[in-house]
């Protein structure tokens, strides 16, 4: 049997040339499908809206299309995205009340469109992976993810946001949604702030080196930026812990031993030294103080913190 005819199609050494690259790094690669699952009310709409916005501004990326099939109109209007976002000349926003094909029927005809490098420099934004196919059928979320795929080759960039299980840490459907993407992250909201939120991003499934990320996001301006990743994973306990002793020190600076009296724990207490170790510089700082002023006392930072967020954010600092 002749196969000549194959060759038009071999993969070549010229192929294998291209380098992972990062539009945000350690966090968004190029070139790949990226999934965040959350619970309903994470903040994936904000976070999504919030990073477009910021690419909107990077050169590498053309156009972003962000395709909208779960949130009705009136929120996208409180939530001011005519002003905030949908003025950016690289930014189309497509909506379900727009829409007079069903949103799988959209993407088959964006990939009939698409050959080798047609898509480069374009990120797609699919709100939410639900909207589009049957996420409990194998056989549609096979085709669905395949639709993505030929995207990819095609040289798009696409950031697919899901829900999770009711349980929270597990995303929702067909295994296909895993097995054929090349990044997951699972995001939780982790702090309402005056101007915003913070989210934690944890990493389920990685194909390129990605890492685990906090950000901070303005819901009046739809900024960005990166927070410390530690202060974000602070555990319930911990919590409580910082809770009761910013209360103290809110009051007035303390010693160690008096915040441990305070908390009616053990001056031996670990978990209590630890802590206050760990957060140091976070929520608060030492200083030599006391009645002899040789004795280290702990005063509240949590003021300080709660300025920086008032501040204009960028994901890239000045780079952009």
């Amino acid at each position: 049997m002749n196969l000549d005819f194959l060759n038009e199609f071999k993969l070549k050494n010229k192929d294998l040339n291209e380098k992972l690259e990062f539009l945000i790094p350690d966090f968004l690669v190029k070139k790949a499908i990226t999934i965040i699952y959350a619970n309903g009310g994470s903040g994936k709409s904000y976070l999504s809206a919030a990073i477009s916005k910021t690419l909107c501004k990077d050169a590498r990326v053309k156009s972003i299309v962000y395709v909208d099939m779960d949130n009705p109109l009136n929120v996208l209007n409180e939530r001011g995205f005519g002003e905030l976002i949908l003025n950016e000349s690289k930014f189309t926003y497509i909506h379900r009340s727009s829409l007079k094909t069903s949103a799988y029927e959209l993407l088959e005809m964006i990939e009939g469109k698409g050959v080798a490098g047609s898509y480069e420099g374009v990120l797609f934004v699919l709100d939410s992976l639900r909207n589009f196919a049957d996420i409990d059928n194998d056989t549609k979320m096979m085709s669905l993810m395949s639709l993505l795929m030929n995207l990819r080759e095609c040289g798009a960039t696409i950031m697919a946001l899901h829900h999770s299980t009711k349980d929270g840490r597990a995303f929702k459907g067909s295994n296909h949604i895993r097995n054929s993407s090349d990044c997951m992250y699972f995001l939780q909201k982790v702090a309402n702030l005056e101007q915003g939120f913070e989210v934690l991003l944890s990493v389920q499934k990685e194909r390129a080196g990605i890492k685990d990320q906090a950000f901070f996001i303005n819901t009046k301006t739809l900024n960005i930026k990166n927070t410390d990743l530690q202060n974000a994973k602070i555990s319930d306990k911990e919590e409580a812990f910082i809770d009761k002793v910013l209360k103290l020190l809110n009051e007035k600076s303390l010693s160690t031993s008096e915040i441990l009296s305070a908390l009616d724990v053990s001056r031996s207490d670990n978990f209590s030294r630890n802590t206050l170790e760990k957060f140091k510089g976070v929520f608060w700082e030492s200083e030599l103080g006391g009645e002899n002023g040789r004795t280290f006392v702990w005063k509240s930072l949590k003021a300080d913190n709660k300025d920086s967020n008032d501040k204009e954010l960028s994901l890239f600092g000045d780079e952009l």
